[in-house]
């Protein structure tokens, strides 16, 4: 194989940071857990929730560690996408 094909195949399923912020937005909004309410529990300003959580900006990495403390099914689902990848 060549290498352009392998690179494919190893970065086919690589995440970014908008792709996985959408993910966990749908997965608070399946919940029907709101702006307001994440930001209250992260102990982060309501706009900056407001932002990925609508604007489709991603998150940064503090707000999403703080979700995977807060939040077991944020957490449950990094790990999944992590095992995933190996």
């Amino acid at each position: 194989m060549s290498t352009m094909i392998l690179w494919q195949i190893c970065h086919k399923n690589e995440l970014n940071n908008g792709d996985l912020t959408r993910y966990i937005v749908k997965l608070l909004r399946k919940r029907k857990i709101m702006t307001k309410q994440v930001a209250r529990d992260l102990n982060i300003p309501v706009e900056r929730a407001r932002n990925w959580y609508y604007k489709d900006t991603g998150m940064t990495a503090l707000d999403l560690l703080r979700m995977m403390q807060k939040y077991e099914f944020v957490r449950e689902a990094v790990e999944k996408s992590l095992s995933l990848e190996e």
